[in-house]
């Protein structure tokens, strides 16, 4: 059943991009260009409707794949919350009201409280009682500790960039600072400030580097970043990115949706997350390095949507093309050298585990001959060396792979780290008085692997096996054969008739004397 259950959760997960593609449609569906028969104030008004419906339809929907001990209560729960959310925190900020990002993780904090419990059937009341209260009460906690948190969060955020944001903005590298903090204000849905203040700045090279940051980094880094992860998943994980990608490439020019995707890349990648804040980082160097001309408008900056008939995608212009080729691989390297990093951490990080679980505990203070079995262990045994060199205190080892060679178990049992060579695949270790001794025992051990005999056996003189000769049987050999056996028969059946003879001679004798005894 557990499997089963599973795999409706990992159904379920596809519902998450529900909203997003409906919130796309509506704000698609009420634009100017397509139904300009609306009148603006009520076009404001479903617009504004539909930017507080779906993000609350992705809060339910994120319930709907988390487990729980009641699902109706987690649903009720989350939606109660989220509407509280939205009717409450509007006081103190008007605006949030287009991107209710704040208002869809109160709701989604709630969640953590609602999580399946050991519950048994022969508690008593008092008991289910108590736990339930304790539930309610993370339910009214975690929420109001969320909303809290995030605000004084940004506060200090927005200080310090009003603190910072001066005439210098326009004239000094340092406001590459500026680009990141846009994408995270952005995800958290706080993200006016910074716009309103490049809109300031409107007209210098800093400003139009910034603009272009921004733009590449959502309408093609994001993307690209959630493409390459993709391509290293399994099951379900790679069928949600791929369309995850499909709607942000759909949705991109949309500011809540963009955040949304922003949010889910925060919590569940944020390995990724952070590619996509160094990348936007590059692009703002490289936009201000090529002199690019301004892809849009301040006033076009996500407020609170990008109109995409005003951004200049031009591709004949040499500058706006290759910034826009940077944004798309520049990410697909640094995923690519993240994932690498993390893989090698990751591998060091089991390796140790499990030499501690085992009680591996071998340093430089240990005898040579445990220390030779250390450095096999440790570089992955015979077949992994290739060749050993030494040069006064230093072993110079040579290996046929890195992924077998475990560098903490090298580093614990040397005085000094090693150092590694991993274009020669060599590996530098400093051992001391040993190495004489250690680089004699690793070259018998590669030279002679296996244990294998300094002896050849030799191989003693084949000879031929014939059959056995059946054809030289003739007829009478085998009719005399018969006779024999047919003889041999009537012998033994001779033998056991007078048996049978003698026995009953005797049982006869025996009654006779019964009966003169009897007389």
């Amino acid at each position: 059943m557990r499997r089963f259950r599973t795999y409706t959760y990992k159904q379920r997960s596809i519902l998450i991009l529900l909203p997003l593609m409906l919130l796309a449609i509506s704000t698609w569906a009420l634009s100017e260009t397509v139904t300009p028969w609306i009148e603006d104030q009520q076009r404001a008004l479903m617009l504004l409707s539909a930017r507080i419906f779906f993000p609350g339809l992705f809060a339910i929907a994120v319930a709907f794949v988390v487990p729980t001990f009641d699902r109706c209560f987690q649903i009720a729960t989350v939606t109660i919350i989220y509407v509280a959310s939205v009717m409450l925190v509007p006081s103190n900020r008007s605006d949030l009201l287009l991107n209710p990002i704040i208002c869809v993780l109160a709701a989604i904090s709630s969640l953590i409280a609602m999580l399946p419990l050991p519950m048994r059937l022969d508690e008593n009341f008092i008991n289910h009682t108590r736990r339930l209260f304790f539930i309610l009460c993370n339910v009214i906690i975690l929420p109001t500790i969320t909303i809290i948190g995030i605000l004084l969060i940004l506060r200090q955020m927005n200080i310090y960039i009003l603190y910072t944001f001066d005439e210098t903005f326009g004239n000094s590298i340092l406001s590459v600072i500026y680009v990141p903090l846009f994408l995270v204000l952005q995800t958290l849905g706080f993200h006016d400030l910074v716009g309103q203040l490049v809109s300031l700045r409107s007209g210098s090279s800093m400003s139009t580097a910034f603009i272009n940051a921004i733009v590449v980094s959502n309408l093609f880094s994001l993307p690209a970043i959630l493409f390459t992860r993709s391509l290293f998943t399994k099951g379900h994980v790679r069928l949600f990115l791929t369309m995850l990608v499909a709607v942000a490439i759909l949705t991109n020019s949309i500011g809540a949706c963009v955040s949304l995707v922003l949010l889910w890349l925060l919590i569940f990648y944020p390995g990724a997350f952070s590619v996509l804040l160094c990348s936007s980082m590059v692009c703002f160097a490289f936009s201000l390095l090529l002199q690019a001309p301004p892809l849009t408008s301040e006033g076009n900056l996500y407020m609170p949507d990008v109109r995409l008939d005003s951004v200049r995608l031009l591709f004949n212009d040499n500058a706006l093309t290759a910034l826009e080729g940077f944004a798309i691989f520049i990410p697909v390297i640094l995923v690519l050298f993240s994932m690498w990093v993390s893989r090698e951490r990751t591998i060091d990080r089991k390796r140790k585990w499990r030499s501690v679980n085992i009680g591996y505990n071998i340093n430089a203070a240990s005898t040579p001959e445990l220390k030779v079995l250390a450095f096999l262990r440790a570089l992955g045994g015979i077949s992994n060396i290739v060749d050993v060199a030494e040069d006064g205190a230093w072993l110079y080892i040579q290996v046929a792979s890195h992924d077998h060679v475990s560098v903490t178990t090298l580093n614990s049992m040397l005085p000094e780290k090693v150092l590694i060579d991993r274009i020669n695949k060599l590996y530098l270790c400093e051992v001391g008085e040993q190495s004489h001794f250690l680089h004699q025992r690793l070259s018998k051990l590669i030279s002679n692997p296996f244990g294998e005999t300094e002896f050849e056996v030799q191989i003693s003189t084949p000879f031929d096996i014939h059959p056995m000769d059946y054809e030289h049987r003739t007829a009478a050999s085998a009719a005399a054969e018969a006779a024999a056996t047919a003889e041999a028969t009537a012998s033994a059946a001779k033998a056991k008739e007078s048996q049978m003879q003698s026995l009953l001679a005797s049982a006869s004798n025996s009654a006779a004397s019964s009966a003169q005894a009897a007389g």
